[in-house]
């Protein structure tokens, strides 16, 4: 049995989580590029990068009755009933988060105690991607837009550890947007050449390391009190269920009621360490306004693309240069590096 991750199936009429038996041993996720590959005379290929092709998510565990009551048939009835239905559905586990249909089903009747079964799951879209390079949109965009999610959830979970730590990094937050605003408008370090220009530039990033570094600090304790919670809610999951000789009615319902809330917050939580982890890769990137970023784009020409990223349709040179190509027309779907 998996005794550290819990599995959690969202859909929009209820919540499926995955607990003791029912959670495999290991499971398999990643898949392939789709790749457009031309062959040509003499051996040479030219390739071209489609985007990504997530293979399906499949397991094997069994259903046994559950904390709250329902029975192995009750559950395997309620995966099934997803399956014939198709719903779109969240698979999260860990750091991992995936927009989901599943795709088979199938369970064996052997024991009323113990139902064996085998699940796979078609990925509709990988959630878990860090945010770190898109198209009018940058990383200090990114964090800001994690920030507000971050307090949507933590006020939903109603920690008021948690709802405090959140506070505290919103207020640096505030103050690390404030001080990257230049950067999101588009100033770029220059040559020293124009001394002045270079020296409020060189400012700029300077200030917006030291806000950074402000972040660091509440944002880790985000992240450390986010996991415990999680530890604590699957061990209140993991937890005996039923009713127990001896012990008294109060202290039975209790229990009930902590691992009832503990299902109810887990996704949140689980929700909640996937944007800290990606709000953690994003920071360092906010200081740095001169890298480059990638888009992909199907068709259209390297004059409207240049127009949209730099409002110069004549850079359209540089983006051919980077990505090492002559002709200004696109065909097909293209991930291009645009340089600074």
């Amino acid at each position: 049995m998996n005794t550290f991750a819990t599995l959690t199936l969202d859909t929009p009429a209820e919540t499926f989580i995955f607990t003791n038996v029912a959670v495999p041993e290991r499971i398999v996720f990643g898949g392939k590029q789709l790749l457009d590959v031309q062959k040509m005379i003499g051996g040479r290929r030219r390739v071209n990068a489609m985007g990504p092709d997530d293979d399906p998510i499949s397991w094997t565990g069994w259903l046994v009755p559950t904390g709250s009551g329902s029975t192995p048939m009750q559950r395997a009835q309620v995966l099934d009933s997803f399956r014939r239905i198709g719903t779109v559905c969240t698979l999260s586990w860990d750091t991992l988060r995936y927009q989901v249909v599943i795709s088979d089903f199938h369970a064996t009747y052997e024991k009323p105690f113990k139902i064996p079964y085998s699940i796979s799951f078609e990925v509709v879209e990988d959630q878990t991607q860090l945010i770190t390079s898109l198209p009018a949109y940058n990383p200090a965009q990114a964090m800001s837009t994690d920030m507000a999610s971050m307090s949507t959830l933590s006020n939903c979970i109603g920690d008021s550890t948690l709802n405090g730590l959140v506070g505290d990094l919103q207020g640096a937050m505030g103050t690390l947007s404030g001080a990257a605003q230049p950067i999101a408008n588009g100033l770029k370090a220059v040559t020293s050449f124009v001394s002045g220009v270079a020296n409020c530039a060189a400012q700029v990033v300077n200030s917006v390391e030291s806000a950074a570094a402000s972040v660091v600090a509440p944002l880790a304790a985000v992240a450390s009190h986010v996991q415990s919670l999680i530890t604590g809610a699957e061990q209140a999951m993991a937890s005996g269920s039923g009713v127990l000789p001896g012990l008294p009615a109060s202290t039975t319902v209790f229990s009930a009621l902590t691992r009832m809330n503990a299902a109810v917050q887990l996704p949140e939580l689980y929700q909640l360490r996937s944007i800290t982890a990606r709000m953690q890769v994003n920071l360092p990137l906010i200081s740095t306004p001169t890298s480059s970023k990638t888009i992909t784009v199907g068709g259209g020409d390297l004059y409207t693309i240049a127009s949209q990223q730099y409002g110069d349709a004549t850079r359209w040179t540089d983006i051919a240069a980077a990505n090492n190509i002559s002709d200004p027309v696109l065909v097909g779907i293209n991930t291009l590096t645009i340089p600074p």
